[in-house]
């Protein structure tokens, strides 16, 4: 029996988020359908989605909040931020690889969002699961809104926020967040524009040029996805979730309702 006094998993908190935000987008007009590894383990590899057609993809990237009742600084000279108790606290490295694939993801064109919740234990997420409000009570940021409240500075910084506040420390600064209907109609409307299919979009979040020495998936598993894959852009489907995945990440394929 699960400990409802326990702190959340990631792995739950994950599909929380993923399971409401499907809810969402339906009810908004759109299809989305999530990527999973299990996939991978299918002779034939496929997806049930009309990459053919007009479609957005999105990205959610899972943070659970240390849950605090005092902020610390770092140093005598660093600003107390005005937050609510309980508050909660994430970092967030502008250097590391997690980060800056999403924010690549975001430049060119891909729904991305961190996301997190406010609250810390299985009762909490109960309460919100059952209630379908788990982005309700969840803080989504992108990741050119974090860029934006580290003012350039480079390295790791934390993210506090409570119930109604955000910002990006050590410098605090208050950032704006993303309200889950808002991310869901911007979502919805991009996945029905006219214009280039999903599959160019897909094409384009796969051979980006990287500004960045990151590391892509293998050539031999490249190679493996494509001779599975029943058509090219499920093999660029697979390989973006897949290098999502890989770095904990949820990515979604938005498509019109037929």
């Amino acid at each position: 029996m699960i400990n409802l006094h326990e702190r959340l998993s990631e792995f739950s908190y994950g599909y929380g988020v993923t399971r409401e935000m499907e809810r969402r987008l339906a009810t908004a007009g759109v299809r989305a359908t999530p990527f999973l590894p299990s996939l991978l383990h299918e002779a034939s590899l496929g997806f049930d989605v009309a990459f053919s057609g007009p479609g957005q993809v999105v990205m959610l990237q899972f943070k659970l909040g240390q849950q605090l009742s005092r902020f610390r600084r770092l140093s005598p000279a660093e600003s107390i931020p005005v937050l609510q108790k309980p508050f909660w606290r994430y970092h967030v490295d502008l250097d590391e690889h997690q980060f800056q694939r999403l924010e690549e993801f975001e430049q060119e064109g891909a729904d991305v969002f961190y996301v997190a919740p406010r609250f810390s234990n299985w009762a909490g997420y109960e309460r919100a699961f059952h209630a379908s409000e788990v982005l309700r009570r969840s803080l989504l940021l992108r990741p050119s809104q974090i860029r934006l409240g580290a003012a350039g500075a480079p390295g790791e910084h934390r993210i506090v926020y409570d119930r109604v506040s955000r910002y990006v420390c050590s410098d605090p600064r208050a950032i704006d967040e993303v309200r889950p209907e808002d991310a869901v109609e911007k979502t919805a409307a991009r996945a029905r524009e006219p214009g280039p299919p999903l599959a160019a979009q897909l094409e384009r979040l796969v051979t980006r040029e990287r500004t960045r020495d990151l590391p892509r998936l293998s050539r031999p598993r490249q190679r493996d996805l494509r001779s599975r894959a029943r058509t090219p852009a499920d093999a660029t489907a697979a390989e973006i979730g897949l290098e999502a995945w890989l770095q904990g990440a949820q990515v979604l394929f938005v498509t019109p309702v037929d």
